[in-house]
């Protein structure tokens, strides 16, 4: 009789909370908190910040942001997704959150 693995059982399921610094995104309830206090985002802005917050400090092309968080076929205004960084930035109240990459794409990073 072969014995069955228990890979599934052991394996490490994520922490739906992510904290960067005095961020934090709650993955399962769709919550962020900046220093604790609730950030109202649509759900286009947070998908785009779960997107960034996927790997801080790195850079995320704009084509990948539009093709993940608006659909490979969205060919909608050529600034909705500049419109919604900016919306964003508003909302996390310091633009230093997310940096802009002169014709590449966005990164997230905590303001000094």
């Amino acid at each position: 009789m072969a014995r069955r693995s228990n890979a599934a059982a052991t394996e490490q399921t994520p922490d739906p909370v992510r904290t960067y610094g005095p961020l934090t995104i709650d993955t399962r309830t769709r919550d962020v908190r900046l220093h604790r206090l609730p950030v109202a985002l649509s759900p286009k802005e947070y998908d785009l910040l779960l997107l960034l917050a996927d790997d801080p400090g790195a850079v995320v092309d704009r084509r990948r942001i539009l093709d993940e968080v608006w659909g490979p076929s969205f060919f909608g205004p050529g600034k909705t997704l500049d419109f919604h960084v900016a919306s964003l930035r508003r909302k996390l109240g310091d633009p230093g959150w997310i940096e802009n990459r002169r014709g590449v794409g966005f990164r997230l990073v905590a303001p000094a």
